[in-house]
This record gives structure tokens, sequence and C-alpha cells, in this order.
């Protein structure tokens, strides 16, 4: 049987596409899975470095990874490499017994924390694929949970970035691929004469359609906590008190 969180979350992966957060979206149905401890969704390609798709923070080793160490990652080797790649495969299924003692894990992989990972590959092009990657909680009955609920909706999650990548590629260059209204224009552009971070901006954007810590926090895959000081730098660089004052000046 389905998880009703995951399936439930498909409508809205499909009409996120052409959006400019449809990443985020299936970042977010993927992670609907309680086993699921961790999450990237990566595109790959040949000649440039790799690109995280979603809009979350990058860490610093995060950053490190898309500079150079990607290089010595196996999973780079099978999807870029002269392999043609499975659409599901396991880093376990790629190394032999002496991937720990690899300058690879010695020096990256094992910061990550990561156990089991798995990775689901979907080729955009010939020279580019999106890959999902994830991790689970440290037991194998964890890896048969996410199998059961997860390999039924991959068709279908494929078949929604296929689409939203195919969108993308007929736009005009010049034209964003989310399709926003003129209140959200105004809104942007109030918000790019302040003087907030980028992050920030993310945040007053989200308050603005009426999303609450709670949700915000788990579309931009933070703590509540994180977004509730987010709140309070807004509130005192904008020198306002109050979620009604942040309202009042961009609802005119």
């Amino acid at each position: 049987m389905l998880n009703s969180s995951l399936y439930d979350t498909l409508p809205s992966l499909i009409n996120g596409i052409g959006q400019r957060h449809f990443y985020d979206q299936v970042a977010y149905s993927i992670k609907a899975l309680d086993p699921i401890s961790n999450i990237r969704i990566v595109s790959y390609s040949k000649t440039n470095h790799p690109i995280f798709l979603s809009s979350y923070p990058m860490s610093e080793i995060d950053k490190m990874y898309c500079k150079s160490a990607y290089l010595l990652d196996p999973v780079y080797d099978m999807i870029c490499g002269d392999k043609n790649p499975t659409e599901l495969f396991t880093l376990d299924s790629l190394v032999n017994d002496d991937f720990r003692d690899s300058i690879y894990y010695d020096t990256f992989y094992q910061r990550l924390g990561w156990c089991n990972e798995t990775n689901i590959v979907i080729g955009t092009n010939d020279e580019t694929k999106i890959c999902i990657v994830y991790s689970t909680k440290d037991n194998d009955a964890s890896i048969q949970a996410v199998n059961r609920e997860l390999i039924p909706c991959i068709s279908s999650i494929k078949a929604a970035i296929l689409t939203h990548e195919r969108v993308g590629r007929l736009l005009p260059q010049n034209q964003t691929i989310e399709h926003e209204n003129t209140t959200h224009k105004s809104h942007h552009s109030h918000l790019d004469e302040l003087n907030l971070t980028k992050r920030e901006k993310e945040i007053v954007g989200l308050i603005l359609k009426g999303m609450s810590s709670v949700s915000i926090a788990k579309k931009c895959f933070v703590s509540e906590g994180t977004v509730k000081n987010h709140r309070k730098n807004i509130y005192r660089k904008l020198k306002i008190k109050s979620q009604a004052e942040l309202f009042r000046n961009f609802i005119q």
C-alpha cells in the first residue's frame, strides 16, 4: 500500500511543473517517507560542475562536493562515465571493501554521516542527468520500507521531472520558468529595495503567502527555530514588531 503522505503530494508536485520551486516540491514529496533522513537533487553534466537544484542553503560540505569532491565520487563516475547507469542503484552496489580506505571517503564522505545512500537517475538528455540521492536510517528495514513506498511512484516523479525540464527548454532564455502574478511581482520589487539577505527575502515571500513558521520550515528544509530567528532579524531590519505590520508594508 502506498504511503498516503507521499501519494497525496503527487498532485502538488505535478502542479509545480514549470515553477521555480518545483524541485523543492520533489524533495518535500519524497521526504514524506519517514525513513528518509537526507535528500539532495543534483544535476550532473559531463562538462560542468554538479548543481544542487533545491533552494535550501548549501553547507560548506555541499560546496566542497560541487567544487571538487564529486570527481572522486563513484556515483558521479557511474552517471557521467562510460557506463549506462541504472534508474535506481545504491552506493554500496558500486564500491568494494576498500571504499572506506579511499581518499574520497577519508576526506569527504565520512563527514556526511549518510547511511544506505540510494540514487534515482533521470536522463534529461545525453549530456545532463538529474539524480535524486537520499539516505535512510541505519538498518535494512528502513531501506525496504522506502523501496516499498517509493518505487511505485518513481514513474510519476520521473515523468514530472522530464516534463518540467522540457517546459524550461521551450521558454525563451530571458523568460523565468516561474509564472508570477502582478501582486507577487510588486512584492519582489519591494523586497529588492530592502536590506535583507536572500534567505530573509524568501521567508518574507512565504509569510506573505500566508504560510506558518512550521510550513515554511518544511518547505525550506530547516527547523522551526531557524525560521523564527529569521523572522526576528526581518522584523528588526524593517523596524516592525508584528506580522500585521509586515503585511501592511507590502499589502497596499
